[in-house]
């Protein structure tokens, strides 16, 4: 179709995906849902955690990449899970569904060609790390533990700004390296 012209020639395998301990799906097992979308169905998906996607060449379109999204039944309500793009041809994405939905039976990986303006867009609406998360609740849980002290009393409020300060650093190294954490820094 038209949209491929973006991966470059038709008929090879432009991208594809895998979740860990499946097969390999590819491009032509997708289906051309609109002009620059393109759609697959994966079964037994309430165990997915997480989707390996890829793209097999570089984007022939200059300043584009790939949006990568996820759907659930009805299949009307896609959730963007990570892009890729020339610079970062495959990622692995971690699989939320929003708690009012839980984990479908099956599910939809779809692709969609975009701007990079749009891509940046969306990775600014995912959802914080489960590093991020966990972090937080460990430092709401020590100023709660904190709080029951004496000296949390009388000067809580000047060491909030601090404890405030720390938690967006964190958060900042989380974004820019997840595994910090694992390296000997002594």
């Amino acid at each position: 179709g038209k949209g491929m012209d973006a991966f470059g020639q038709v008929g090879q395998s432009a991208f594809g995906f895998v979740v860990p301990g499946r097969v390999p799906v590819y491009s032509e097992q997708f289906t051309q849902i609109e002009a620059l979308k393109w759609s697959c169905d994966v079964e037994n998906s309430q165990q997915i955690r997480d989707v390996v996607v890829f793209l097999t060449q570089p984007l022939a379109a200059p300043g584009c990449g790939v949006g990568c999204f996820i759907t659930g039944p009805p299949f009307d309500k896609w959730h963007f899970v990570g892009s890729l793009g020339n610079e970062s041809p495959s990622g692995v994405f971690r699989v939320r569904w929003p708690p009012d939905e839980g984990a479908p039976t099956a599910c939809r990986i779809g692709v969609s060609i975009m701007s990079l303006a749009e891509l940046q867009a969306l990775e600014a609406t995912l959802p914080g790390t489960e590093l991020v998360d966990f972090g937080r609740k460990v430092a709401n849980d020590l100023w709660n533990y904190l709080g029951s002290f004496e000296v949390m009393q009388t000067h809580g409020a000047m060491l909030l700004p601090l404890f405030n300060r720390w938690m967006a650093r964190f958060e900042d190294r989380c974004k820019h390296d997840p595994f910090w954490w694992l390296k000997n820094s002594e």
